[in-house]
């Protein structure tokens, strides 16, 4: 029931991570290593390129791209991932390399076209997905590379447990195609990974 124990379990661990305990746990949460690589594959990162991340997390993937030697800004609804990013990425804090900021998925606090890559991961399904992908398309030049990395519809309880599953949102691989273009995207493929529970979706921003 909303407002319930389970509520609260999945905000303080995963929708808004807080506390020692999850701080723990996203500064480097390793069986997310192969997401995290599938991911930069994707996106193909360049020493030219301004990459924003929605929902970094403890910022272990941002350590990841900025070896690329790109520049880049995260955003996450945690401040505690927030101040764990930058803590994590300090050196590329201290060059200007990154900003980090805490800002919802749906409400991106920065201007038009101003990234050329954006990547999201294990967090579109916390998202409203219509309003999040408008945004990401908003921020993104005409070009500009999506990778977006979730979960399927009827994820089996060892990948995702039904105290989590029953408070996202799933997709299955035509609708997420779907809303991509809807949202003002091309080249849109949508693939599936791990056993077939997981997608990986690329797309590209279409000119105005």
């Amino acid at each position: 029931m909303p407002g319930g124990i389970g509520d609260v379990v999945v905000d303080r661990f995963f929708r808004r991570p807080r506390g020692m305990i999850a701080r723990r746990w996203w500064r480097d949460p390793k069986p997310h290593h192969e997401i995290f690589r599938d991911v930069l594959a994707a996106a193909d990162l360049a020493p030219n390129d301004r990459l924003l991340e929605v929902g970094c997390g403890g910022g272990t993937f941002l350590e990841w791209a900025l070896r690329s030697g790109c520049s880049a800004a995260a955003v996450d609804h945690s401040l505690d991932m927030v101040r764990l990013a930058e803590a994590t990425n300090a050196a590329a804090v201290a060059e200007g390399r990154l900003e980090v900021r805490q800002a919802p998925g749906e409400r991106l606090p920065y201007p038009d076209a101003a990234f050329i890559c954006a990547v999201t991961m294990n967090v579109f399904f916390f998202l409203d997905g219509k309003a999040a992908l408008a945004e990401l398309a908003r921020v993104l030049a005409p070009g500009g590379r999506l990778v977006l990395h979730t979960v399927a519809p009827d994820p089996p309880a060892s990948v995702m447990p039904p105290l989590l599953a029953r408070r996202m949102a799933f997709y299955d691989d035509e609708c997420l195609a779907a809303l991509l273009r809807d949202a003002g995207f091309t080249d849109v493929a949508v693939e599936r990974r791990g056993k077939g529970e997981l997608q990986l979706a690329t797309a590209r921003r279409s000119a105005p």
